[in-house]
């Protein structure tokens, strides 16, 4: 998938005797070997003596291996790791005899300079071939081609991002981890399906691309995708490192009940122990179950979880914000410290929601400073909240009276698709 160009220009030339170096770069993982074997199985490839020469071969063993035969295609994985007397004499051997060459390099090799294959690459006809990731599309033709019918856009995004379109790494994401076997037919087209049943399981290794993909997406609020990888992440054993964005994620499919569930799953002070899923789980409760009394109560435990002298700022806004969103009323948080941005974040949102309606010129002061935090360069909230903030100061605008200010601020807000967050908006209203 995705080198069928390659091969064919490798082809042509063996067709029309060319006799020039091919020199096939690319990353580990990116199916250099695989190519050279497809070439060497080709038509075009029996009408020459194919001599496999070994990255261990010596100038000497070089010469006892390709004989004297003519039309010789002399074949070399891995060249960057030949020493480059051996490379010479491969050189000598091709100019001698008229022999084409074809070598595999890693691109880049960083660890040996100069690279080998230099020595090749400047001869007559010499051509340098390199072997980019696979697309996003090619991914996708080729998880509908194993499905058997279309692929969710979404899906073959999360597998892109997750291999980096290394054809080594998605390998071991759809056959080696067993993903492939995880696919199911939704309304969208085939998707990746959701482990029937959430509990704690060990950490398992190798995984760090599909772990990374997902928080890149979730902080990117490319949703869709995020939950995607968050379900491949928890077939792989790695739900631990993305319980945030998975937690946060089924509330905003609407599914309050699983996301406890889920959160339920992670052990014993995992969830009062990070903010965001303490966040999620008083989300959870206030807005899924209807029950922001119950969510309260959660985070004011929380909060003194450290003792009632040292309660948590972080906890105590969230608490404040919680309550002036579901009109169970009002609190005082902890004096906020300037340096904590998340708090001071929630601070002023609270502060908006409780003066909203009677007070809408104040609301928008605090509004517009809380999205001052959120956008400051540096992480603070969930990626939804931004979005949110933004539709609320939209209503704070219309209710002072500055009807233009928040046409304007609407009209930018639905044009900043496709990450402008109006559906996470949709979903927070319902």
């Amino acid at each position: 998938m995705g080198r069928t160009q390659l091969l064919e220009t490798i082809r042509r030339a063996l067709r029309d005797s060319v006799t020039g170096p091919f020199v096939i770069a690319g990353e580990r993982g990116s199916g250099r070997t695989s190519l050279v074997e497809r070439l060497i199985e080709s038509p075009e490839a029996a009408h020459y003596q194919v001599v496999r020469i070994h990255s261990s071969d010596t100038a000497a063993d070089i010469a006892a291996r390709a004989g004297d035969g003519p039309d010789a295609l002399l074949v070399v994985d891995d060249a960057h790791l030949c020493d480059h007397a051996s490379l010479l004499a491969l050189r000598e051997l091709a100019r001698r005899r008229g022999a084409a060459i074809v070598a595999t390099t890693l691109a880049g090799t960083p660890d040996r300079r100069p690279d080998p294959t230099d020595c090749l690459r400047f001869e007559p006809g010499a051509r340098t071939l390199v072997l980019q990731p696979l697309t996003v599309e090619e991914v996708a033709a080729l998880l509908s081609e194993i499905a058997g019918g279309h692929v969710k856009q979404a899906t073959a995004a999360a597998l892109h991002s997750a291999s980096r379109g290394n054809a080594a790494l998605l390998h071991d994401l759809l056959v080696g981890r067993g993903l492939v076997d995880r696919l199911t037919r939704g309304a969208g087209g085939w998707e990746l399906r959701q482990v029937p049943r959430w509990r704690a399981r060990p950490h398992r290794q190798g995984t760090r691309h599909l772990v990374e993909a997902t928080w890149v997406a979730w902080r990117g609020r490319a949703f869709d995708r995020a939950f995607e990888l968050c379900k491949a992440a928890a077939w792989c054993g790695e739900e631990q490192l993305v319980a945030v964005p998975m937690a946060h994620l089924l509330l905003l499919r609407g599914r309050p009940l699983e996301c406890l569930r889920f959160l339920d799953s992670l052990g014993t002070g995992a969830v009062e122990t990070t903010p965001h899923l303490a966040l999620a789980r008083a989300l959870a409760l206030a807005s899924g179950l209807g029950k922001p009394q119950a969510a309260a109560d959660f985070l004011l435990r929380a909060a003194l979880a450290g003792g009632v002298t040292r309660p948590q700022p972080l906890y105590l806004a969230y608490r404040s914000w919680i309550m002036a969103l579901t009109g169970l009323g009002t609190a005082e948080p902890a004096t906020v410290d300037r340096d904590d941005r998340e708090t001071a974040l929630f601070v002023h949102a609270a502060q908006a929601m409780a003066e909203l309606r009677l007070r809408s010129e104040r609301a928008v002061f605090h509004l517009r400073r809380a999205l001052a935090l959120v956008s400051g360069g540096m992480e603070a909230g969930p990626p939804w909240l931004s979005p949110h903030l933004t539709a609320c100061l939209i209503d704070a605008l219309l209710l002072a009276g500055r009807s233009s200010e928040a046409t304007l601020l609407a009209a930018n807000f639905h044009a900043a698709e496709p990450a402008s967050g109006w559906e996470v908006v949709s979903v927070l209203a319902a």
